[in-house]
């Protein structure tokens, strides 16, 4: 896969997730979208070595979950 295509796939699965939490926690799109781009997911995401954008916006959204739960308990 090219760079082009791979950097499209990072976006859309970023805006298909932020899309599907934000509706499931009654949240605005923008408001997810603020915390989700400070998040260490976000940063995996568009990093290609780590594999995360070959994965579903369900299985990214867990990963985001974990490390907000992550966060809490620190």
């Amino acid at each position: 896969m090219n760079e082009e295509s791979r950097e499209h796939a990072m976006e859309l699965l970023a805006t298909m997730m932020v899309a599907d939490k934000a509706e499931k926690e009654k949240k605005s799109q923008e408001e997810v979208w603020r915390e989700f781009r400070k998040s260490l997911t976000y940063s995996n995401l568009f990093e290609p070595e780590t594999g995360l954008w070959m994965n579903g916006p369900d299985y990214i959204s867990e990963e985001y979950d974990e490390e907000l739960k992550r966060k809490t308990i620190i």
